[in-house]
């Protein structure tokens, strides 16, 4: 019976019954030769593999799925792990959650005290054992879950960067977060998981503190190891930090980091007229906006702010400012002279200084030598 995968688990996902590779085949549409290769255990050709720096220091290595890989992983992502749910205390990696970062931290917004935990070497803790139980659990026979294991591990474990991973972390997390909520609850403690990072919170310090043990107990029995330079304590006499949203007397603040970060981007890209970051700056914007409710709004009165200071003097920076709007509803700039700003028998002063300051903001930003 091992061989033959479970039809009535499969059919009540809505998943697709597959027997054997041969039915594999015919249900994914590509070549028999490509999908031997792929599935193949010791194929060493399927990723890129490169590291990126980490903020708190050393390497984190990527594996970025070669183009059939890539397509192969996309098929079982939407056909098999769409269709399976996570647990509601994950926040991360979820389909269909709009702005989980902000519904993450809301669950934490009316506590005090918060206990951040990282767990250690996240993706590879999930080995392809793991990976195979739950192609098991799913309803998979042996050979089948072992196909799909190997196409979603690598070198004995979930790589980061893989289509599938993150999906895979999550369901593989079900069991860890139904222990660590059903301990919460009982508590009044609220317990939320974004990807690696766990967050605990009360408004009773000492219970939140004492529960430390325990939760180490729990994560390291479901087989996982925490990082302890990343475990945190926060009370309210901190800036309180959640997956990067700020609480701030029970409200929802995007950093402040971030903020300086946009105004930065913006005035260069005005005073420059060097508008190639637009999307990126569009990007952040909508980001904030979607915690900080009317941040967009602020953010419009700040370019509008430029409309009358002395970047208006140029007018090829006035041309770029108006092809390139950041947002369409603000009104073109005009371009002004020094006789516009400052009294008459000053005017000339006054452009000759605002176009040194110009020349050595340039070339402090290595616009010009």
């Amino acid at each position: 019976m091992e061989n033959i995968s479970n039809k009535i688990v499969l059919d009540s996902l809505g998943i697709p019954i597959i027997q054997s590779f041969d039915d594999f085949i015919n249900t994914i549409g590509l070549s028999p030769s490509l999908i031997y290769l792929l599935t193949r255990k010791d194929s060493n050709y399927k990723y890129d593999i490169f590291e990126i720096d980490k903020k708190s220091g050393g390497k984190r290595v990527i594996y970025a799925p070669k183009y059939s890989l890539k397509l192969v992983q996309k098929w079982v992502l939407h056909h098999i792990f769409y269709k399976i749910k996570p647990s509601e205390q994950c926040f991360a990696y979820k389909k269909g959650l709009s702005n989980p970062l902000k519904k993450n931290a809301e669950k934490h917004k009316s506590n005090g005290f918060v206990l951040t935990i990282d767990i250690k070497d996240f993706f590879p803790s999930f080995t392809p054992k793991r990976v195979f139980g739950l192609f098991s659990s799913i309803g998979y026979n042996r050979e089948v879950a072992a196909l799909l294991t190997n196409i979603c591990t690598y070198d004995d474990h979930l790589p980061q960067g893989a289509v599938t991973s993150p999906c895979i972390s999550n369901l593989l997390c079900r069991q860890l977060d139904y222990r660590l909520q059903k301990y919460c609850a009982k508590r009044d403690i609220t317990f939320t998981r974004y990807a690696d990072d766990l967050y605990f919170s009360s408004n009773d310090r000492q219970l939140l503190k004492k529960s430390y043990t325990i939760i180490v107990r729990i994560l390291k029995d479901e087989g996982f190891e925490i990082n302890s330079k990343k475990t945190h304590f926060m009370s309210p006499k901190t800036r309180t930090q959640i997956a990067g949203v700020t609480i701030s007397d029970g409200k929802l603040k995007a950093p402040k980091e971030m903020k300086r970060k946009v105004r930065s981007m913006i005035h260069r890209a005005i005073v420059t007229g060097d508008y190639s970051s637009v999307n990126q700056i569009k990007g952040y914007i909508a980001y904030i906006n979607s915690i900080e409710i009317n941040y967009k709004d602020r953010i419009i009165e700040y370019i509008k702010s430029f409309k009358n200071r002395d970047v208006t003097l140029f007018k090829e920076t006035i041309d770029s400012f108006n092809e390139n709007k950041i947002f369409n509803s603000i009104e073109d700039f005009v371009v002004h002279s020094s006789y516009d700003m400052v009294d008459y028998n000053d005017a000339g002063e006054h452009e000759s200084y605002v176009h040194d300051s110009r020349e050595s903001y340039l070339k402090k930003i290595g616009i010009i030598k």
